[in-house]
């Protein structure tokens, strides 16, 4: 997935925004109804005020009298006129409108988001097309550019408001990288670590990695980021990985063999990281004659 995974979850969600919203923001037919109570409500009034008349004419009798009242009052009833009165009612049901439509379009885009980033496989966002396949990509490197760049503002303007946001952070430190903007995917990554981030082991790996193409290695900050994120997941595949690859590069082949082996019985036998790992074992072997 790519740029078109943004546009086709954009189109998706204003889709359906269009079917909450259009019905939380259109007053068209309740201003209609409430027209039509409020013309029943005179037409009551009027009749009324013509019985008063007729019966001080003397035209009808208090038991006609009656049973005409009788009858408008039941007709007043079958119209809807008196279930609630829309004077008072339609102030506030159309602020209440107005604040559920408001959180709608404001909340379900990032919760969307949220829920994908907590299932979903988010990473497919920032792959780029295989190179080995024939599929022209969706879109222009210079299109995808702008979309990214527009997400960028998005996550910045939706962090003003929540700056606690986890998610966020980490989803705009990604996309600065993909921008090739590293200073401002660092700056995210730090705030992410301040928001929660140094408790993910995840997020620990992502900005050790980032730190690491900074520096040109992993030691020092990374390392520390990569031994934090296997205190909290000893089985961590990226960072048995990265650990494996510090520790060959520091000579520490021993180590470098420790965590490869465990990184080994986590992934699937078959994987294409588990035969690149099953080479490693055998620069490590051969680098110890053991190969």
């Amino acid at each position: 997935m790519n740029g078109l995974f943004l546009m086709a979850a954009l189109v998706l969600c204003l889709v359906a925004l269009a079917f909450v919203a259009y019905p939380l923001l259109s007053s068209g037919r309740q201003a209609d109804a409430d027209s039509q109570a409020d013309v029943n409500r005179a037409v009551h009034r009027d009749r009324v005020r013509e019985l008063d008349q007729d019966l001080a004419a003397g035209t009808l009798t208090q038991a006609q009298y009656d049973l005409a009242l009788a009858d408008l009052e039941r007709e007043l009833l079958d119209s809807g006129a008196l279930a609630e009165d829309s004077s008072t009612v339609r102030p506030r049901s159309r602020r209440l409108a107005m604040v559920a439509a408001a959180l709608c379009l404001g909340g379900l885009p990032f919760a969307a988001m949220g829920l994908y980033l907590g299932v979903g496989s988010a990473e497919t966002v920032f792959t780029t097309a295989d190179p080995a396949t024939n599929e022209a990509p969706s879109v222009s490197a210079e299109g995808r550019q702008r979309e990214f760049e527009m997400l960028v503002q998005q996550l910045q303007g939706r962090l003003a408001e929540s700056p606690g946001d986890l998610d966020s952070w980490m989803l705009l430190g990604r996309t600065q990288v993909y921008l090739d903007d590293l200073a401002a995917a660092e700056r995210a990554f730090r705030e992410a670590m301040a928001h929660g981030g140094d408790r993910d082991p995840d997020a620990l790996t992502r900005y050790a990695d980032l730190l690491a193409e900074r520096q040109g290695g992993l030691s020092g900050e990374p390392a520390t980021l990569i031994e934090k994120a296997l205190e909290i997941d000893p089985d961590h595949p990226q960072g048995l990985w990265m650990a494996g690859s510090l520790a060959f590069q520091n000579q520490e082949l021993a180590t470098a063999r420790r965590h490869w082996e465990r990184l080994l019985e986590v992934l699937p036998s078959e994987s294409r990281e588990a035969e690149i790992i099953r080479g490693n074992l055998d620069r490590v072997g051969a680098a110890t004659g053991e190969g």
